[in-house]
């Protein structure tokens, strides 16, 4: 295991990008006139260190929901079939929505979920990914708002993880 990115690296970059996701919301007349929350959907179960430590320091209003899919089951390293399990419970008709993942790499789990989204009718979704793969990301997919750049290797920590392990480090490492 090799560190890719520190804790105080992605705390910062965390911060950064907390100020770009106000500063877009802030700057729409729609949530200057109306103040409607914003609905953070977290994709479960990577994303979940990375939205609560990103929630946390945004000042827009907000609601919190969760969707759950998985393209890496078991022990992987290589995608496979992506499977949604679990879908938002909260009313997202007419409803801006700010989707985040962990990371994005063969766009699979953004795709769908981002078109799941769609279909139940919701204003507009952005989206935010604390990692991108910009050598395998497919271009035909759209982040609105990324945390960090990295090379195409099995990364673990902070969320992602080996077979179930690893997620709860502070850090992001390489998986050697």
């Amino acid at each position: 295991m090799k560190t890719l990115i520190n804790e105080y690296r992605i705390q910062t970059r965390i911060s950064e990008m907390a100020e770009e996701i106000d500063g877009y919301y802030y700057g729409q007349d729609w949530y200057r006139h109306t103040n409607e929350p914003v609905i953070v959907i977290g994709i479960l179960s990577g994303a979940i260190f990375f939205m609560a430590d990103l929630v946390r320091q945004l000042s827009i209003r907000t609601k919190l929901d969760f969707i759950r899919a998985s393209s890496y089951p078991g022990e992987t390293i290589i995608a496979k079939e992506l499977k949604i399990t679990d879908a938002p419970i909260l009313p997202l008709r007419d409803a801006h929505v700010l989707l985040i993942d962990d990371i994005f790499d063969t766009g699979n789990t953004l795709r769908a979920t981002k078109e799941l989204l769609t279909w139940s009718s919701s204003k507009d979704i952005k989206t935010t990914v604390l990692l991108r793969k910009p050598d395998k990301a497919p271009s035909d997919i759209t982040i609105d708002f990324v945390g960090f750049d990295i090379p195409d290797k099995f990364v673990i920590g902070y969320g992602l993880d080996y077979d179930g392990e690893y997620r709860k480090l502070s850090y992001i490492a390489t998986l050697e």
